[in-house]
């Protein structure tokens, strides 16, 4: 079945919606409590009531719609990773890999602010990406910081990636004062438009009643089973993702190398904002889950095919053993 995906044909594209569904199947006919998803409709200074009452009145389909969001956007990250050569074929082998790690927990298939902050803080990695094809990316730097800026609006914790972005900017090209400025811009700009709004509007004087920072310690954890399988598992094919990228290092060009080492630290401050989570692992885990796909999908092109199979069918088996026999 491996064979499928690493293929880049329409048919590997059918047999990514057939096996989304089908990992996705038991959340979506068992969505996930409200309380373990409070508070997914906050944003920074605004809400979105409707999305819990949506959720509150059909959850099913909710998270049925939710998970065709989360097909789209593994399928966009699958078009970065092959689009920069992360891996030395194109293939669905990212996509796959995401769509696995987020059948982990069904708090990671719910559409939230963390979600939304996800898909921009993926979409500034993507064009930070592209710096290498770039004379003037000044402009690039501007838009990078304009979609670091709205995933902070949409879940605050994101705004660690201001530095995230600062570094990758660092690692990929020499120093440049406008570039970074422009930058900086790029992040003022969200937040200047945001600040505007709110004087205008007349809520500025009560900003202060309906700011929500997401800054919540994890004073609760799934059950203690689910949550050291998860664990175990998602550590070693992390691991192994990184032995393998460093075995191939040599092989790969300098700008390549320099690529990985970014997603190594996206994954660093993915890791770190994980921690405001009112429970362990949340719903911003699924910031972490990003990176980790692209390191661990490696792990499906290992030189001796055995090995391949073995680590597809290894995760298969972790997601149903954590969806039906440890979850109930």
């Amino acid at each position: 079945m491996l064979r499928i995906f690493k293929q880049n044909d329409i048919s590997s594209a059918f047999a990514l919606v057939i096996i989304t569904f089908l990992l996705k199947a038991k959340y979506i006919l068992h969505p996930p409590a409200l309380r373990d998803i409070e508070h997914f409709e906050h944003g920074l200074f605004f809400s979105f009531p409707s999305l819990k009452a949506v959720y509150t009145a059909h959850p099913s389909w909710y998270v049925f719609l939710s998970v065709c969001l989360m097909l789209g956007f593994a399928l966009y990250l699958n078009n970065v990773v092959n689009r920069e050569k992360f891996l030395p074929v194109k293939s669905f082998l990212p996509a796959l890999s995401f769509l696995l790690f987020s059948s982990f927990s069904p708090v990671f298939n719910i559409f939230s602010m963390p979600f939304i902050a996800n898909l921009f803080l993926f979409m500034a990695f993507s064009r930070m990406m592209h710096l290498y094809h770039i004379a003037n990316p000044r402009r690039t730097c501007f838009d990078v910081g304009i979609l670091v800026s709205l995933a902070a609006l949409f879940y605050f914790p994101s705004i660690l990636f201001l530095f995230v972005f600062l570094a990758i900017l660092l690692l990929l090209r020499p120093f440049v004062f406008e570039e970074n400025i422009a930058y900086i811009l790029g992040i003022l700009t969200p937040a200047y438009i945001s600040v505007c709004i709110l004087y205008i509007t007349g809520n500025w004087t009560h900003l202060r009643s309906f700011l929500y920072l997401h800054l919540t310690p994890p004073v609760k954890i799934i059950a203690l089973t689910p949550l050291v399988v998860m664990t175990v598992v998602s550590i070693s094919m992390l691991v192994y993702g990184l032995f393998l990228i460093n075995q191939a290092s040599i092989k790969n060009a300098i700008s390549v190398r320099k690529k990985w080492n970014a997603v190594v630290i996206y994954l660093f401050f993915a890791c770190v904002i994980g921690i405001f989570s009112n429970t362990f692992p949340g719903v911003p885990w699924l910031l972490t889950i990003t990176p980790i796909s692209i390191i661990v999908s490696q792990t499906f092109l290992n030189h001796k095919e055995k090995y391949n199979t073995l680590t597809f069918y290894f995760l298969i088996a972790a997601v149903i053993v954590i969806q039906w026999m440890l979850q109930g």
